[in-house]
């Protein structure tokens, strides 16, 4: 398996079709970027982020929000963004 870094601002674009208030959420200080990566095997992507407001919506053809889980302030979110796989895991403060 061949996982390549992602930066914050990969992280960002990944996230906008399926979170259009982000930018408002990043300058307010509401959604931190941890960490990122890609595999380049499979196309997926795992971002880590901290955030005390999430909205994500799926709102085009090629966007759909998979599974949820959700255990001692750790939340999964399985979904396409833009037809590309993401799990986000979220830190929640």
């Amino acid at each position: 398996m061949t996982m390549k870094p992602v930066d914050e601002e990969i992280a960002w674009k990944l996230l906008k079709p399926v979170c259009r208030e982000i930018d408002e959420l990043i300058e307010g200080g509401q959604m931190q970027f941890l960490s990122g990566n890609h595999n380049e095997n499979d196309g997926t992507y795992v971002l880590k982020i901290k955030s005390n407001h999430l909205h994500f919506a799926s709102r085009g053809l090629r966007d759909s929000i998979g599974d949820v889980a959700y255990e001692d302030g750790h939340l999964r979110i399985g979904l396409r963004s833009g037809g590309i796989p993401l799990n986000i895991f979220v830190q929640l403060n």
